[in-house]
């Protein structure tokens, strides 16, 4: 069950998540059921589609954004879902609106179709271990009655660890996705060439 500030999202089959409807409910009102959501449709490579359907008396009322929010949250928790997909009706400017605040971004479109996405944020413990290697420096510095000495160490150690997790992560993004991040610059071989 995933909780917002207004709702309740429920699985309707715990034993399918990705497959099934998930009731959306308001938490006040008894838990009176607004509509569903679902990660139906074809998953690709890290990829899975969204789809939030409000009944008609609920809509415009921030509950969707609410939702994709709350959804999109849930799919980053796993492994192996690194972008979430969905798709509106040109027309559509509330679903637009609802999408866009939820930090989907305009893909493609394709006739009356627009295709919007949000992917999963790069690791970031370089930037953890940075703040541990601060404080580890500060106990070395003590321990070795040397605060260049213990500073560097512990800075060193934990830049290392962050940096080899960061690398870690990217690997297994690759593998999974299919797509190895794309650097600024020439190719090795070409660069070789040009000196």
């Amino acid at each position: 069950m995933v909780k917002t500030d207004k709702l309740l999202i429920s699985p309707t089959n715990k034993e399918d998540l990705w497959n099934s409807p998930w009731s959306i409910l308001l938490k006040e009102e008894n838990k009176k059921q607004i509509g569903t959501v679902s990660f139906e449709g074809e998953k690709a490579r890290g990829t899975v589609p969204i789809k939030v359907e409000l009944n008609e008396d609920f809509r415009n009322k921030g509950y969707g954004t609410e939702v994709f929010r709350a959804m999109v949250n849930w799919a980053f928790l796993h492994n192996d879902v690194y972008e979430v997909q969905a798709e509106t009706e040109h027309e559509n400017d509330k679903c637009v609106n609802a999408l866009e605040k939820s930090g989907f971004v305009f893909r493609d479109n394709e006739g009356k179709k627009e295709f919007y996405s949000v992917t999963k944020p790069k690791s970031s413990w370089l930037g953890v271990y940075l703040v541990i290697g601060i404080n580890v420096g500060l106990v070395l510095a003590i321990l070795l009655n040397n605060t260049y000495s213990g500073m560097a160490i512990g800075m060193a150690l934990c830049i290392y660890i962050g940096s080899y997790l960061d690398i870690v992560e990217a690997k297994r993004k690759a593998a999974i996705v299919g797509k190895k991040e794309v650097k600024r610059g020439l190719p090795k071989k070409a660069k070789s060439e040009q000196v």
